[in-house]
């Protein structure tokens, strides 16, 4: 780095071997042969079908999901749309799309390698990262980039995020979103360039347009913003602010398009949350059935999900058309006992990171990345303790950093993993009840690891011997 002669040997090195572990650990993954990736529960078809994308599996109904394994060869097939679902995946999954038509045009193969897919993510990261890292450097904050690098690789880089890339699920966006959206926060708060403003609202739009759950996500981060630190703050949380309600605008109205599919998965959602949460802890089970009219075939599958019901939703719980969101929710928070024993659902629901039901090595069976790919879900495990640490960490840094000689920076930065992580779990919970709730959270651990670039960070400043602020 001839460029920058204030940086110490050390620090210099301690970059390239952050940076390339980083790369190494994300290009591996991804050129791994099997393809290694997060097999189909069913929820990637709502993005692929958009584009007439389709696992090839001849004679096999394209929209049949596969738990066990993923696939890595797709073609294009006439698939109905009215499941389509609107998300910032189109970013990626478009423009590949696009680069398979025109092979095609040309004569090429009509069967495609996912792997493109993963390959563009992995390269959209890896221009973040490399951003991010110059930007740090060049403002002399040599502490932020060895923090930012050491998360990117031990985090970011995880398989628990990167087994996302090869696929056609949302949860690919949302990662690439919040990491874009946290990084360009940091970076505007140390200096408020138009760059760093840019990528803060990039990752914005992306996170509240990647998964309807996620549509407040930037807004609470903008309120973290503001409030943590305060007038330093004001210009950065009124970008992330309007950035976030210009992709919640998109996402609501992708959520209130009448399609007879948007309409079941509301219907469903609301059913796992009423017989999985609401009914279950309730402190007036039979006042919540009068209000709501639940059928007695509806009761029987309490503590139960829609996925064990015969039928269609709306044949066994018969007045599902009738609940609305709003009053559904307000039932339990106007409960606080109700409330209190739902929440603590979420210490139980809240690993593994990466979901053990779905496979990650094609041509196998529910079988996951070697064992010299580690990931921090293997040591998490699903043992109570790390999840009331995951979920208390982010809090322990914010409480560490309400001391006086806090810099407005790694006060807002806490507070930002705080209130998101939070805001994710209860975003699931209220959404979907406790049906795969450990991958609807996904996001939530990514903010508990996060918090500790705060405390990191700090490190590296008494090394380097420096100003923190």
């Amino acid at each position: 780095m001839p460029s920058l002669p204030w940086l110490p040997s050390w620090a210099r090195v301690a970059l390239v071997v952050l940076a390339l572990f980083a790369l190494a650990r994300g290009i591996v993954l991804v050129r791994h042969d099997p393809l290694l990736a997060m097999a189909n529960n069913y929820d990637q078809i709502r993005y692929s079908l958009c584009l007439d994308i389709a696992p090839w599996r001849p004679g096999v109904d394209p929209t049949k999901s596969n738990p066990p394994a993923p696939y890595s060869r797709f073609a294009f097939t006439p698939l109905p749309k009215d499941a389509c679902t609107w998300s910032s995946e189109f970013l990626f999954t478009v423009p590949v799309a696009l680069a398979w038509h025109a092979a095609e045009a040309m004569g090429g193969r009509t069967i495609h390698s996912v792997r493109r897919l993963g390959e563009l993510r992995l390269l959209a990261w890896f221009a973040v990262a490399a951003w991010a890292t110059r930007f740090f450097l060049r403002e002399r904050r040599t502490d932020l980039a060895l923090a930012h690098l050491a998360g990117f690789g031990l985090v970011a880089m995880d398989p628990a995020n990167t087994l996302y890339l090869s696929t056609f699920y949302a949860e690919a966006a949302a990662a690439f979103g919040f990491y874009a959206s946290l990084v360009g926060i940091v970076a505007a708060l140390v200096r408020p360039t138009r760059g760093a403003l840019a990528m803060a609202a990039f990752g914005a739009v992306v996170l509240a347009t990647s998964k309807y759950q996620h549509v407040a996500l930037p807004i609470v981060l903008g309120l973290a913003v503001l409030i943590g630190a305060g007038r330093v703050g004001r210009r950065v949380a009124l970008v992330v602010l309007i950035a976030g309600a210009l992709g919640a605008g998109i996402q609501l109205a992708n959520g209130a398009r009448n399609s007879a599919s948007m309409r079941y998965v509301h219907w469903v959602n609301n059913t796992d949350y009423v017989v999985g949460i609401l009914l279950l802890e309730t402190s007036d089970r039979d006042r919540i059935v009068e209000r709501l009219d639940v059928n007695a075939e509806c009761l029987k599958y309490i503590q139960k999900s829609v996925y064990a019901m015969p039928g269609s939703v709306e044949k066994t719980c018969t007045n599902v058309k009738n609940w609305h969101s709003a009053e559904l929710w307000w039932l339990l928070i106007s409960d606080p006992p109700g409330l209190a024993r739902a929440l603590m659902h979420i210490p139980n629901l809240l690993l593994p990171w990466q979901p053990r039901y779905l496979g990650a090595v094609e041509d196998a069976n529910n079988a996951h990345q070697p064992a010299w790919m580690p990931s921090l879900d293997l040591a998490f495990g699903e043992r109570p303790f790390f999840a009331w640490t995951l979920l208390l960490l982010p809090w322990i840094v914010v409480a560490a950093c309400l001391g006086r000689g806090t810099p407005p920076l790694a006060r807002a930065f806490a507070l930002a993993c705080a209130t998101g992580m939070l805001a994710v779990c209860l975003a699931a919970l209220f959404g979907d009840g406790d049906v795969e709730y450990a991958k609807h959270v996904h996001l939530a651990i990514n903010y508990a690891l996060a918090s500790l670039c705060v405390p990191l960070g700090a490190l590296f400043h008494r090394a380097l011997a420096g100003r923190y602020e």
